[in-house]
């Protein structure tokens, strides 16, 4: 496979970043942090790569994740998340850090990450909260700045499944989101968290908008763009043999873009002891629901793009 190098007249192209190694190497209290190589092999290690904590200029947090959009033998890498982590413009500049390899096709990670700051034009989806930028010429020019390659692991059109072979799913399947709840991950490593929980509604079937589905999870501000997927690698159960099938187990579900929320309303009260009165406190509260956008409507990003490459 080789990959394309995308570049449109519109499409700008900025980067002010910094090289940075992670915690250790001068003293001993640098050493007790110190990040490690890491070479990931079961598929939530790899997952572990997929995604991108970023962050916008003022300071909201959401997540992005790598995807492969494949052409044949050709590769065109690209990041998505929402189009309200980019706060609805397409120009946005959003900051992030990246992997280092130091071989091309490299298998591991180095203890080194990249900081950068990328102006880029995100090509917004016509009816989703989605988006997705080009990422290769980022690669290229860490690259051109380190003399060393972005590592990473995408998401590809082959965890997608059709309709028919969601159908063959349960409506209760134990699934997983990988993000940045709240802005929250591992500062030393680079690395997301991990959330898990149980599809609330049946990927097959749209719940209330087209294209929607629910997912019984704490999701949280930070969690938007999040992938979720049925990650099963010890094996999974198949519904209509009831029998367990011990192979691996990706499917790609959707997004993460918004959930559900409760209104606390808090009452007047008189407090005995101080008798003093409090006042009506409303806030909001999450109710452990998470809607995603499923993964089919990423398609229409891959026929934007065979459509830019005729």
């Amino acid at each position: 496979m080789h990959w394309l190098f995308l570049l449109s007249p519109d499409w700008l192209f900025l980067l002010v970043s910094e090289w940075l190694i992670l915690p250790g190497s001068n003293n001993d209290t640098q050493n007790r942090w110190r990040g490690y190589s890491m070479k990931p092999i079961s598929l939530s290690e790899q997952m572990m790569f997929s995604t991108i904590r970023l962050e916008s200029p003022d300071g909201s947090t959401g997540t992005g994740f790598f995807n492969h959009f494949v052409y044949g033998d050709t590769i065109v890498p690209v990041i998505i998340t929402n189009k309200h982590v980019v706060n609805g413009n397409p120009n946005a500049i959003m900051r992030f850090n990246l992997h280092l390899c130091e071989d091309k096709n490299g298998e591991v990670a180095l203890d080194e990450s990249f900081a950068v700051s990328f102006c880029t034009n995100w090509v917004f989806h016509s009816s989703q909260d989605l988006c997705f930028t080009f990422v290769n010429p980022l690669f290229e020019e860490v690259h051109r700045r380190t003399g060393k390659y972005v590592f990473y692991r995408a998401l590809d059109d082959s965890l997608i499944y059709e309709q028919e072979k969601l159908e063959e799913l349960s409506a209760l399947e134990q699934v997983v989101m990988v993000g940045y709840p709240n802005g929250l991950w591992d500062q030393i490593h680079n690395y997301p968290l991990f959330r898990r929980g149980y599809t609330a509604s049946h990927p097959a079937f749209d719940f209330n908008r087209k294209s929607i589905g629910v997912v019984d999870m704490a999701c949280f501000p930070g969690s938007s763009g999040s992938p979720i997927l049925i990650l099963d690698e010890m094996g999974y159960l198949d519904k209509k043999s009831k029998n367990i099938n011990m192979q691996t187990r990706a499917i790609f579900l959707g997004v993460l873009f918004e959930g559900p929320q409760m209104l606390d309303v808090g009452e007047i009260v008189n407090v005995d002891v101080k008798m003093q009165q409090k006042t009506v406190s409303i806030g909001k509260t999450m109710i452990n629901l998470g809607y995603y956008i499923k993964s089919a409507e990423l398609l229409e990003f891959k026929n934007y793009i065979a459509n830019a490459i005729s």
